[in-house]
């Protein structure tokens, strides 16, 4: 059954990629960089789900693209949150996004380009994003009242706690020995997990990204 759903659901993925990037053209936020990474983001993931889409995945090239963006993943993901966060938080960002510049190639170095090192890199990063997507989805809901920003971002965060919280999960279950269903039944998950992710970070755009925020 699996087999059969996910072929249209690439498709659907890949194109909903490509949302975020027609609000962001449409209601004119490029000069907030926040919403910019989101999109680069997207657009990220849409490329590396195009090989699966068109029907020509599982080959060298995919492989090969898969393990590069693996590498960009965690510090796009957590240029997103510098970007929109402020004083200790953005500074703590800032820290951990030159850790992972400087630990994801020291992984490489000692174990190869290969899934392996892929595995522990998108590990790694997948629990720091998952981590500061909690905490910050928390302090949205502790605070009373919300710039544009913050209101989008709320949206994004709980997006992402879907996004890495399943695809953690699946990236570790697809490269262990499983039978073929099982890891048909993963990719299942991981579209589903990016297609809810999409859904809340394009209700956020579409509902309170504004070119200029209104401070709260």
């Amino acid at each position: 059954m699996f087999s059969l759903l996910n072929p249209p659901l690439s498709v659907i993925t890949v194109l909903m990629c490509f949302v975020p990037l027609i609000l962001l053209w449409w209601k004119k936020l490029g000069q907030v960089k926040a919403y910019l990474f989101i999109v680069i983001y997207w657009l990220a993931n849409a490329l590396v789900n195009l090989p699966d889409c068109l029907g020509v995945g599982n080959n060298k090239v995919q492989n090969d693209v898969i393990l590069i963006y693996n590498l960009f993943d965690t510090p796009l993901a957590l240029l997103i949150y510098y970007f929109s966060a402020s004083g200790l938080k953005r500074q703590i960002l800032l820290y951990l996004i030159l850790f992972f510049i400087v630990f994801e190639p020291l992984v490489v170095l000692w174990m190869g380009h290969n899934y392996n090192s892929s595995t522990i890199i998108i590990g790694a990063g997948g629990l720091v994003v998952l981590l500061f997507s909690f905490k910050g989805l928390a302090e949205y809901f502790q605070k009373i009242e919300h710039n544009d920003l913050e209101k989008t971002m709320g949206f994004v965060y709980a997006g992402f706690i879907f996004d890495y919280g399943l695809s953690i999960v699946t990236f570790v279950f697809s490269y262990l020995q499983f039978r073929k269903e099982t890891i048909a039944a993963n990719l299942f998950v991981y579209y589903l997990s990016l297609i809810l992710a999409l859904l809340l970070t394009c209700v956020g755009f579409w509902k309170h990204a504004k070119p200029e925020f209104r401070r709260a």
